[in-house]
């Protein structure tokens, strides 16, 4: 108590200051993989469910690091993180992430190079619109919707003539190269019975090769780096309360939260100069060794922070609280974990969407079978006897899920001709719309943190309609910085007017909230399924509007009422990030389904969005019949 009223008494301690960069950072960097995704689509000749597995290996590092937490506080009856201390758990995470940042940089650069006629087998099993690129980024080989169509694309440079004349290539491209002026490209098209003669002629006439990066170490050090963050954010909102007044807490968490989902709106926009530079359209030929100076900056940064934590004197928790041990809902984790794992079988054994749908089921089976297991006997369940925690872990599962799904698809939906423009975006051409969705992230929290200031009901009513057009102004003026046309992004104001609409109709209640705004999640969704072009897409963007202020509201509603099980409870939401790293790729391998395709795969969101209103209305009656009042819950920040 002396330590809390020393501390009570003191300004904002500056080292709050220094952990507000690393809330920039996680947002930086969960981002940028948007950018990052369709970019190594294309490198490493990638199908939409494999390009997803980025997603894959970040998100789930923070369900294994949540996860070995847990499992070792329950081995030793004590909270390995309280025993440890704050300060030293960020030091810990930086310090990780500072390995897999290291790591990442070597595992760009291996790369192996192989004769161009060695991939007939690669090509032959080609999902629609995957492709192959040779060494030098003059030759492309595409799979084409139609059956065993594929199309030869050529570069349109000073070296296009000779492959676009030679006789054996137009030997078996029968109608000849046309020139893509938007893609300053020939494109020739051929069946998969021409393969083998074509590579024959780019190896032995052109002596083509083909480079194959390692995807699987680089997913191994973003695993790694993500481990870091999972151990930096389990001990980083706790210890911004310990850094100052503890009543002015939730201000600093709203003030951190508010950075990080500026990181968010920023880091497609540096990732993507990173890799394209300030070029606007066509296809550019770029080198993933680009990123490298990303990941040099992370370590610079992330090891300064250490440092700073290590040498000054902070203050730490006083908080001796047992762990609370529950045999039962530790069984229910670890077959989630079993579900993990058989996911990864799939992986291994090449069978990827089958597992990962199987995995999804077995973890909302056996959440529903906690729910009415513990119902019958609540004994040695412990936070899981409370139906709105379990209903609460598939929701966070869910809304994760949706939130990286609509953004990590994102690329390859614009990209895809005739549903923005008829020849579809280039890679250089994504960053103004992903960095609109997650700047929609930006635009919500902001607004929704207004609640937590003391001010009237009259200003708290206009913060609400110039705030979230301020944070739209931030981010028209980092893609102005940029040099992106914004132009395009206008028509977005209408969907931010709908967004205020759905504050208001809140009510500032997180039951009414995530009802309000699941629904218009499921409405804007099944907008953007049946259309096409910027009302479609703006349909999809505003997904992030309306997941931005989710977060806070299912937290409330799942731990509300778990009395001494609320650290245990909270505990179990943060695993449910997992959902982040399944729902993606499940999008991904139908959109690699022909007969489905990229756009059609956006009925997942629609889906996902459907059980967060269904929690919403759910939830409210559980909460009531245990005589919780529902709509006076307190949400924090995330």
């Amino acid at each position: 108590m002396a330590q809390q009223t020393k501390q009570g008494a003191q300004s904002t301690h500056p080292s709050f200051f220094v952990l507000i960069l690393v809330f920039f950072f996680w947002g930086f960097l969960a981002a940028s993989n948007s950018i990052f995704i369709p970019f190594c689509k294309s490198h490493f000749n990638l199908t939409q469910l494999e390009s997803q597995l980025i997603d894959f290996s970040f998100y789930s590092a923070y369900f294994i690091g949540s996860l070995i937490l847990y499992l070792a506080s329950a081995a030793r009856k004590v909270d390995i993180l309280n025993k440890i201390g704050y300060k030293k758990g960020i030091i810990y995470g930086l310090l990780i992430s500072v390995l897999g940042s290291a790591i990442m940089i070597p595992c760009v650069n291996k790369e192996k190079i192989v004769p161009v006629k060695e991939t007939l087998s690669d090509i032959s099993s080609f999902q629609v619109e995957q492709q192959l690129q040779t060494s030098d980024r003059q030759v492309k080989i595409r799979r084409e919707k139609e059956k065993d169509a594929y199309v030869l694309l050529i570069s349109d440079n000073e070296a296009a003539q000779k492959y676009i004349t030679h006789p054996q290539l137009l030997a078996e491209i029968p109608q000849g190269f046309t020139k893509d002026e938007e893609h300053h490209q020939y494109a020739g098209a051929f069946t998969k019975a021409s393969a083998e003669k074509i590579l024959n002629v780019l190896d032995t006439d052109f002596k083509q090769t083909v480079t194959f990066g390692y995807f699987a170490l680089i997913l191994m050090a973003l695993f790694i780096v993500a481990l870091g963050f999972s151990l930096q954010q389990t001990a980083a909102n706790p210890f911004a309360i310990l850094l100052g007044d503890p009543a002015k807490g939730t201000h600093r968490l709203n003030l951190a939260g508010g950075i990080n989902s500026f990181g968010t709106t920023i880091g497609p926009i540096i990732v993507s100069m990173l890799l394209f530079g300030n070029i606007k359209g066509g296809d550019v030929s770029t080198d993933i060794s680009k990123i490298n100076t990303l990941y040099i900056l992370l370590i610079v940064l992330f090891l300064i922070a250490a440092a700073i934590f290590a040498f000054v004197k902070m203050p730490e928790s006083q908080d001796s609280e047992a762990f609370e041990t529950s045999p039962k809902a530790t069984k229910s984790i670890l077959g989630i974990s079993l579900m993990f794992i058989l996911i990864l079988l799939g992986l291994i054994l090449k069978i990827e969407l089958p597992f990962f749908i199987a995995g999804i089921i077995g973890i909302i089976g056996i959440l529903f079978f906690t729910k009415v297991a513990s119902a019958g006997n609540p004994d040695g369940w412990g936070a899981m006897k409370y139906p709105q925690l379990t209903l609460g872990m598939l929701a966070i599962f869910i809304y994760v899920g949706v939130e990286v799904t609509i953004a990590s698809n994102l690329g390859a939906l614009l990209k895809t001709p005739g549903f923005l423009t008829p020849r579809g975006l280039a890679e250089s051409e994504l960053d103004p719309y992903v960095s609109l969705f997650w700047g929609s992230m930006m635009i919500g929290r902001w607004t929704g943190a207004i609640s937590v200031f003391n001010v009237s009901k009259t200003m708290r009513k206009i913060l609400c309609v110039v705030v979230p057009f301020i944070a739209y102004g931030v981010i028209l003026g980092a893609n102005v910085i940029k040099g992106n046309n914004v132009t395009e992004l206008y028509p977005y104001t209408i969907c931010i007017a709908i967004q205020i609409i759905g504050f208001f109709a809140g009510q500032d209640k997180p039951a009414k909230t995530l009802m309000v705004f699941g629904l218009l999640g499921v409405g804007t969704v099944l907008i953007g399924l049946f259309t096409s072009g910027a009302l479609a897409t703006f349909a999809f963007i505003s997904g992030g509007l309306f997941c931005s202020v989710m977060w806070p509201s299912i937290f409330a509603l799942s731990i509300a009422g778990l009395g001494k099980y609320t650290g245990q409870g909270s505990a179990f939401l943060v695993m449910m990030i997992l959902g982040g790293s399944l729902v993606p790729p499940v999008q991904g391998g139908l959109a690699d389904i022909p007969s489905i395709g990229i756009h059609a795969s956006y009925i997942i969101p629609a889906l996902c969005f459907a059980y967060l209103a269904f929690f919403a209305f759910r939830v409210k009656n559980i909460l009531k019949s245990q005589g919780i009042d529902y709509e006076s819950a307190i949400s924090g920040g995330h």
